[in-house]
């Protein structure tokens, strides 16, 4: 009976190794839960699904080896500014880890260094020179809180960080927030309503907005600026580039693909020719497999092989996640129509690709063109629309502080940098010489953050006073066009950058 019970076992294990399941694992609906100082030697939250210590950092052996140098720096100029009668606490809310290998997890660790690199330039300009306001004004600390790989939100992540604010030296702004995921809603809302300004980097989701969140505000293009400067490029290039769209996106309960997909359809209404198409995406640490696309692709050849020429299909505006892409593009490899030139449309920060997936898309027969906040190797060649504060910011990051140029690739150096820069302005105009700011007043000076007090950043001369109260986005943010593949169309080589406003 025993060896009977084994080989039913040893079947149903070949069975489930040449047979995986279709269906991608259900999203997690728990958060991590408070866990006392003796747990794995973690003062915050522990997350237990990965383990890792969400809440304030004070001890660098706690983090990746990768990032030590750059968080040693930020506490070391910490101690600094406590030696200074006057100072100022804002709070680093961002992904400090990654899950365990094979998860995958919203930020790389990569860019989760690239992100506190260009943080850490921000701060030290702050506290060093006059770049965004009286230096002579309060000092600022720059307190770090891990996020977690998922971005999980829980109550407290939100106490830790209120704690971390005295009657002396107040917390008056949270930066970074991670990416656009429904913990980063949750948190912004619960720190809405303590009163607490935020300042996003990378979070593009339309969702997040200062109409629902009275005091977010953000350094990104939102996915409604994204789709814009799509149909400002198409609009400015009708012979050279595709005039037939189609939409495919992700229909997981997601900010960023929900609210991109809703952007494209709306803004680019004129382009888009064919019922969208979906899929059910990756969740954070599964991405999607290349067989979730076959339907979609086979409905994209009929398309391009539509009688009516004029309405051929030509492009895809793609609302997924990055990690999805390599699948979606691997499904576009084995297309009956890969003989018809197809170009993706994206609008992102990070929409970074390997070699072997730039390979990839060559072999598929497609182009990427993506909207994205950042185009740090074209600024550095100093080439037409190179925001007129990134000289600056290069001098002390890459010069100075001797990060290497290519960290700069992604645009999470450069948007982390202008985000902390954006609440040091807002505080410095909060407060004459002999007081310290308090978050409320803080919040009040984002709306005159404008006109003689603009924020001269790496990405942009950016203000906030026009949209401060409607979706707290800054205007006057470059958006590039940059592309991946050697598939034609071609980006025209003097496609002028997209201007936020």
């Amino acid at each position: 009976m025993l060896a009977g019970v084994i080989a039913l076992t040893l079947l149903a294990l070949v069975v489930w190794l040449f047979y995986p399941s279709d269906e991608p694992p259900k999203p997690r609906t728990d958060g991590p839960t408070p866990t006392a100082p003796a747990a794995d030697g973690c003062e915050g939250v522990v997350d237990t699904d990965t383990r890792e210590c969400l809440g304030p950092v004070t001890d660098i052996s706690r983090l990746d080896g990768s990032i030590r140098e750059v968080t040693g720096k930020i506490l070391a100029m910490n101690r600094e500014v406590e030696g200074q009668p006057r100072y100022v606490r804002v709070v680093l809310l961002t992904p400090l880890s990654v899950a365990p290998a094979p998860a995958a997890s919203a930020m790389s660790l990569d860019q989760v260094g690239f992100s506190l690199q260009g943080a850490y330039a921000a701060l030290r300009r702050a506290n060093t020179s006059a770049a965004f306001g009286d230096k002579n004004a309060p000092a600022v600390q720059l307190l770090l809180v891990n996020q977690g790989s998922g971005q999980p939100f829980h109550e407290s992540l939100v106490e830790g960080i209120v704690a971390l604010g005295d009657a002396e030296h107040p917390v008056v702004a949270v930066v970074g927030l991670g990416s656009s995921f429904t913990g980063t809603e949750k948190m912004a809302a619960a720190l809405s309503k303590l009163g607490i300004p935020m300042v996003g980097a990378v979070t593009s989701a339309t969702s997040l907005t200062a109409a629902d969140f009275p005091t977010f505000h953000s350094v990104s293009p939102s996915n409604i600026d994204y789709a814009t400067a799509l149909k400002d490029l198409l609009d400015k290039n009708p012979e050279t580039l595709p005039r037939n769209g189609i939409v495919v996106h992700d229909r997981n309960d997601d900010p960023y693909p929900r609210t991109l997909t809703a952007a494209f359809t709306s803004v680019l209404k004129d382009y888009v020719k064919y019922p969208a198409q979906s899929f059910t995406g990756g969740t954070v640490g599964n991405p999607a497999m290349p067989r979730v696309f076959d339907p979609i692709v086979r409905n994209l050849c009929s398309a391009v092989n539509n009688g009516n020429k004029t309405r051929k299909l030509q492009m895809v505006f793609f609302a997924g996640r990055v990690a999805d892409f390599p699948s979606f593009a691997e499904a576009l490899k084995e297309r009956i129509c890969r003989s018809d030139p197809l170009t993706i449309m994206v609008g992102a920060t990070g929409f970074q690709l390997s070699p072997q997936q730039v390979a990839l898309l060559d072999a598929a027969n497609v182009s990427v063109i993506w909207a994205s906040s950042a185009d740090a190797p074209a600024w550095i060649k100093n080439r037409p629309g190179t925001p007129a504060g990134f000289a600056d910011f290069l001098k002390v990051y890459r010069d100075e502080e001797k990060y290497p140029a290519d960290t700069l690739n992604d645009g999470y150096a450069v948007m982390y940098h202008d985000a902390v820069a954006s609440a040091v302005r807002a505080i410095r105009m909060a407060v004459g010489r002999d007081n310290i700011p308090t978050a409320d007043g803080v919040q009040t000076q984002f709306s005159n953050l404008a006109l003689a007090h603009e924020i001269v950043g790496a990405t942009g001369t950016l203000t906030f006073g026009e949209r401060a109260d409607i979706d707290g986005r800054a205007t006057g943010k470059a958006v590039m066009y940059r592309q991946m593949g050697k598939t034609p169309p071609r980006l025209p080589a003097d496609a002028a950058p997209y201007l936020t406003r």
